[in-house]
């Protein structure tokens, strides 16, 4: 019985073993590899810790900025302004504006579809805009009127250049410092081409524009985290701003009627804006990374350094330099980097951040094996780095836009913009 058993259990492996080997030979294609679930993750801490954080606290310093442009107005008209006033109002503004820039690498969704970018942050400011703005006696009358904000809002299609950030960074800095207190003092501007305009009238525009600028911002807030967001925020906008709302094509929503949160971290339902997180991921690298950095390069740095150098085409201006007033341009656009180094590590405040977090695109790029993680990695390091090292240089770019170091900037980032674009076309063959 034992031999029998014994052989039983040999001719029993033989067989086992030659129809595993059959099996081995008829199956050559390998498995594929789905990511849905690890990608949903990642794109939800991209929405969770770094899209909607950054809102909140952009939300948060516009209030800010905008006390300090409501005590500028009301201490220049009573004659008891400080320059303490002023470098407040100006710190304010410093704030607000890098959590601005530091979003701008998502600003697909409600920022573009509603309009809100191009409303609070379109350069070059327009003197001539301005001057005709601040001598028309309709615009001082609604800029210091009760209902200022909205006044704003209805009738700014005569002075859009002159609104958002860059009206406010006029009024309040010149050739790279903060504007000083006898200037705001004097009875007139001494700017060229603004002598006839009013420094009184100034300080109430920058109050309006201010308050135009927190609605918008409060807007954006909504628009992203819905119900979620600062109550007091939404609580303000429906009932003293609605404007601002009804303003929008869906309410402030995506046209699926849900906040931009829910919409991008909705892939493959009904309430998705993509139909998979693959494409949700390369939208994230394309619409959003990508654009930003292909605007720094060719646009925000290349425009003025292609004119400066002879090189300038028909579509290119001297002057279309962004933050030429405060002179933080190259800070600007380095935030616009970081935009984009928060988006890819998954965490914010990444000026002192080395390593990608757990849940971070760069690290799911990393841990799938991304054959070209290092050279995205390097790029992303060397385009911040360029610009660290222009914004030290003490040649600020509205003074020398055709120098050395402007071109070496805008290479790195260049080179960043072309890393982002090998990684998406790495992440949009992946499936779900």
């Amino acid at each position: 019985m034992k031999i029998a058993k014994l052989f039983a259990m040999c001719l029993i492996g033989t067989f086992a073993f030659g129809f595993t080997a059959c099996s081995s030979d008829d199956d050559n294609t390998e498995e594929t590899k789905h990511y849905g679930e690890e990608l949903k993750s990642v794109v939800s801490n991209y929405v969770d810790v770094v899209v909607e954080p950054t809102y909140k606290e952009l939300a948060s310093k516009a209030d800010v900025l905008y006390t300090a442009c409501q005590n500028l107005k009301a201490k220049r008209q009573n004659g008891t302004l400080t320059q303490a006033d002023i470098d407040a109002a100006c710190t304010a503004f410093k704030e607000a504006r890098r959590c601005w820039e530091q979003s701008e690498s998502f600003l697909y969704g409600a920022a573009s579809d509603n309009e809100i970018d191009p409303h609070i942050d379109s350069w070059p400011l327009d003197h001539d805009q301005l001057t005709k703005a601040l001598n028309d006696p309709k615009v001082i009358t609604g800029i210091n009127s009760a209902d200022a904000t909205k006044f704003v809002y209805n009738n700014h299609k005569t002075f859009d250049s002159v609104l958002g950030f860059h009206g406010l960074e006029f009024v309040l800095f010149r050739n790279g410092q903060n504007r000083t207190l006898a200037a705001f003092n004097a009875a007139y501007e001494t700017e060229p081409g603004l002598t006839s305009v009013k420094t009184v009238d100034e300080a109430a525009f920058a109050a309006a524009v201010s308050g135009d600028l927190r609605n918008m911002i409060y807007l954006l807030e909504y628009s992203w985290l819905g119900n979620s967001g600062n109550a007091a925020h939404k609580s303000y906008l429906f009932a003293n701003a609605k404007w601002v709302v009804d303003g929008t094509r869906f309410q402030a929503f995506s046209k699926l009627n849900n906040p931009y949160g829910e919409y991008v971290k909705s892939a493959g339902t009904d309430k998705g804006m993509f139909a998979t997180w693959h494409e949700t991921l390369n939208n994230i690298f394309i619409g959003g990374c990508s654009n930003i950095c292909e605007e720094v390069a060719s646009q925000k740095l290349g425009q003025a350094y292609r004119t400066a150098t002879g090189k300038g085409t028909a579509d290119d201006a001297a002057d279309y330099i962004e933050s030429p007033y405060s002179k933080r341009s190259f800070q600007d656009y380095q935030d616009n980097i970081y935009s984009i180094k928060n988006s890819l590590y998954g965490v914010r405040g990444t000026e002192n951040v080395s390593t990608p977090t757990d849940k971070s695109i760069m690290n799911f790029l990393q841990k799938n094996n991304y054959p070209k993680y290092s050279e995205l990695n390097n790029a992303l390091n060397e385009a911040i780095g360029a610009l660290e090292t222009a914004k030290k240089s003490g040649v600020a770019f509205i003074d020398n836009p055709g120098h050395g170091q402007v071109k070496n900037c805008i290479d790195k980032v260049s080179a960043l913009n072309d890393a982002l674009n090998e990684a998406a076309k790495w992440v949009n063959q992946l499936t779900d």
